[in-house]
């Protein structure tokens, strides 16, 4: 019996199909196939045909009894029925000449013996007839190059460089909508369910190549093909960054990885060594990951761990240069030159050491700010800066301090100061972190966009900042130990 790998991927019929036959399709809202067959309708690229026998139209679309009585050629075909039903399903959908599925039904190898069984059933059904299948148990995907998503649930999701391939539906749809909140943009999301037939490494493979990703991302429970992973990864790493999740480090998250997509999950020892060996980038949670995210897209990789800390209060440096040495970060001594440049600018009771403490400056005092940045950016002693400040406060509160002509004033010189920075960090190559001295700034959409727009990440948190700068550095170096 040949094996589906046999068989080769057309990742057009998977990622851009022309015709999708949605089997299972619903006029009920709330329910799956009621949901996928919204999301396929909102783009007029392709056709769509649902499958139900128990109604002549879903949303307002001829439907079929079979995807066989279907007139045209079928692509891909989306299966959300009982899980008892699937093997029959993916034998019509052989004889019908669909070459690509997604089984989004449940109910196979993650819910015991005999669904395992039934898992078996499909594959060899798949298997003979040349079918290649994401799933099953999985809560879909989406190219948004091709405005392609079978997922119920995930609305209007971005585009962007970034791609996400989850061993968890609903984990996957957490990162995604967190990603959303911090304005990245996704080329492509996966959920791979229960992987009995394309696996993680299949999808990794596939995006290495993928012209529209530029950032490979991951939640991993665990490998059916280590080996492979670790050969791609290394591979891939050189040329797109490779940020994972992965869980199943404690025996309790190991036998729910199990139980969930019947993913064995192995040693963490295993993973933390291959991880390292092979320039991915691991990370805790989504949090940790949208962090990583931001600061590969819009900033450039720090040449070293020397860290410069510029802020407006003793109390905020003492906690930021904490939480970079805990990660393995430097605070070095400011050159005297730079002594120099930041005793012209700042008032005599600064700290005269780094971190640079710019003794409590108020609002009005702001303009100093930048200049006391470029003379930090000017370091040669130092990699990387965060900057606690009062910069990017929103309307409402500039409105309890000035006129209007006023804060149109303050912003303008604020946007222009941000874009001066942006350029700044392209040309001495020095990231640079916002860490918002009051979380309500950190928080404020307004704010947010202000810095989003120059490519300024900002952190709610030393901790947080300290953590991304860490992982940068150590892919920095990770890159050129593979140069040498």
């Amino acid at each position: 019996m040949k094996s589906l790998s046999d068989t080769k991927i057309n990742w057009q019929h998977i990622f851009a199909p022309n015709s999708v036959a949605v089997i299972g399709a619903s006029n009920t809202p709330g329910s799956w196939g009621h949901g996928i067959m919204q999301h396929l309708l909102t783009s007029a690229r392709r056709k769509i045909y649902p499958v139900n026998p128990n109604a002549a139209e879903v949303l307002g679309i001829k439907a079929y009894v079979s995807v066989l009585d279907i007139p045209g050629a079928i692509e891909l075909a989306v299966i959300v029925v009982a899980s008892s039903r699937v093997p029959k399903i993916i034998r019509e959908c052989v004889q019908k000449g669909v070459k690509a599925a997604v089984v989004v039904s449940g109910g196979f190898a993650e819910s015991g013996a005999e669904g395992s069984q039934l898992e078996a059933d499909l594959v060899k059904v798949a298997r003979e007839g040349g079918i290649r299948f994401i799933g099953p148990n999985t809560m879909g995907h989406a190219d948004t190059s091709s405005q392609l998503s079978t997922l119920a649930w995930t609305w209007e999701t971005p585009p962007g460089p970034v791609a996400l391939v989850s061993q968890s539906g609903n984990y996957g749809h957490r990162i995604i909508h967190r990603g959303m909140m911090s304005g990245i943009g996704f080329s492509k999301f996966i959920s791979t369910g229960n992987e009995a037939d394309l696996h993680l490494e299949d999808y990794l493979e596939y995006l290495a190549q993928d012209k529209d990703t530029e950032i490979i991302t991951a939640y991993i429970e665990g490998l059916r093909e280590g080996r492979r992973f670790f050969q791609l990864t290394k591979e891939i790493t050189p040329k797109k960054p490779v940020i994972v999740i992965k869980s199943g480090a404690t025996k309790a998250s190991a036998k729910a990885a199990m139980s969930h997509t019947a993913t064995l999950a192995g040693s963490d020892t295993v993973y933390k060594a291959a991880f390292h060996q092979a320039g991915v980038l691991r990370v805790d949670d989504d949090d940790d990951l949208c962090d990583v995210v931001t600061a590969l897209l819009y900033q450039p990789l720090p040449r070293g761990r020397k860290i410069g800390i510029l802020t407006i209060g003793g109390g905020l440096g003492v906690m930021s240069a904490e939480a970079c040495e805990k990660e393995g970060l430097e605070i070095p001594p400011l050159a005297p030159a730079t002594v120099e440049k930041l005793n012209a600018y700042l008032p005599p009771r600064w700290s005269h050491a780094n971190p640079v403490d710019m003794a409590g400056i108020s609002m009005a005092e702001n303009p100093v700010i930048f200049p006391s940045l470029w003379a930090l950016m000017e370091d040669e002693n130092i990699d990387a800066i965060l900057l606690q400040a009062p910069v990017g406060a929103n309307t409402d509160r500039l409105t309890t301090m000035f006129d209007s002509g006023e804060i149109k004033a303050y912003r303008e010189a604020e946007e222009s100061s941000l874009s001066a920075l942006s350029q700044r960090v392209r040309q001495e190559e020095k990231p640079v972190f916002m860490v918002k001295p009051a979380v309500e700034f950190a928080t404020d959409p307004e704010v947010a966009s202000l810095f989003s727009r120059e490519g300024i990440p900002v952190y709610p948190s030393p901790r947080r900042a300290a953590r991304v700068l860490n992982q940068l550095a150590w892919y920095r170096d990770y890159l050129d130990s593979i140069e040498r």
